[in-house]
């Protein structure tokens, strides 16, 4: 019932962005409490970590959220939709071997009209409070990506003001260079993926970070 309706508001722009700005007047943690209500005890979520290091200081790919009030920015990805099939009834078709990485490249694609492959899985982050929004636990996978059109056309796209975000989620996206992701109101799980874990997994890029200060 709920992923149906979910699935009617996302299909008419013009109702799922006037609910946006409902949902981003509620407080955290009734925000939190209504998720709780209508979503699963866990959200599985993808997040892609799109990084420039062809610039210096590298650049990541930055989005802002229309929905939230608090932590507005962060990486581009999703929550994961349900697979076919009836979980009580056996004989239910199995889900593909990427189907983190199918659904990722979905949900970019659906709210900001960019093609990307995921080229190496970083980590996966089990999160039982999120500050900004108390609610389901969350389980999300991180994914070190590129542009397929390349960062060239990306940047261009940007810069000149064509991209235009394909879904009310979403505000403006823009590159940012690693050493001002402190000036930017982050949501907290992925700060802490940006801050804590990313200079240890890419250690290549522990200088970029050490130029914040």
């Amino acid at each position: 019932m709920f992923v149906w309706l979910a699935q009617f508001i996302e299909r008419h722009s013009r109702l799922h962005a006037l609910l946006l700005r409902v949902w981003r007047s509620f407080p955290p943690r009734l925000a939190g409490f209504l998720k709780g209500q209508f979503a699963r005890k866990w959200v599985v979520g993808a997040a892609a970590v799109i990084i420039d290091e062809e610039v210096s200081p590298p650049e990541l790919l930055l989005v802002e959220h229309s929905y939230r009030s608090r932590g507005a920015w962060g990486l581009p990805g999703g929550s994961l939709d349900s697979i076919p099939g009836d979980p009580t009834r056996p004989g239910s078709p199995p889900s593909p071997d990427d189907v983190l990485e199918s659904a990722l490249r979905r949900e970019l694609l659906e709210e900001l009209g960019i093609e990307i492959t995921a080229l190496q899985f970083l980590r996966v982050d089990a999160i039982p409070y999120v500050a900004e929004e108390p609610g389901p636990y969350r389980l999300d996978f991180y994914y070190r990506c590129i542009p397929q059109q390349g960062f060239l056309k990306l940047r261009e796209s940007l810069d000149s003001g064509r991209f235009k975000p394909r879904s009310p989620e979403i505000s403006r996206a823009c590159l940012v260079p690693l050493s001002d992701l402190k000036c930017y109101d982050l949501y907290s799980s992925d700060a802490k993926l940006l801050f804590e874990d990313l200079p240890r997994l890419e250690p290549g890029l522990t200088r970029s970070f050490s130029n914040e200060n």
